[in-house]
């Protein structure tokens, strides 16, 4: 499960992350979206979670920043991470609530599991 900054952000219950990773699920994210994450609550929700940072080549993340020009780095870097690790036959999901990434990965990663979480905090698979 790769989490994206957007998710943490406005995550309003740190019960659904504790959730995913206490299910079995791998809990990945890239550097990008770790130095993104700033406020004290989504810092210590990292923590908590103990989640492992995997960044994918920055050939990679910039071939999809030149199809794809609205996206950010951090949001590339994403796409790339989901991409790389289902090629590598991974079973990939998403958490995030960003409407740009979410057809950016549509595009690149073939059966992907998108999960959104509102700002009420609860989880929503797509």
């Amino acid at each position: 499960m790769i989490l994206d900054s957007s998710g943490l952000f406005h995550i309003r219950n740190a019960y659904i992350i504790s959730e995913i990773a206490n299910a079995g699920y791998r809990l990945v994210t890239t550097s990008l979206i770790a130095n993104e994450v700033k406020d004290i609550r989504s810092k210590a929700l990292l923590d908590l979670i103990n989640i492992e940072i995997i960044d994918p080549d920055p050939n990679t993340i910039n071939s999809i920043k030149l199809n794809n020009p609205k996206l950010s780095d951090a949001d590339a870097s994403i796409v790339a991470l989901a991409s790389l690790m289902a090629t590598s036959g991974v079973e990939v999901g998403v958490v995030t609530d960003d409407v740009g990434l979410i057809r950016a990965l549509r595009r690149y990663v073939k059966d992907i599991k998108v999960i959104t979480i509102n700002v009420k905090g609860r989880g929503k698979q797509k």
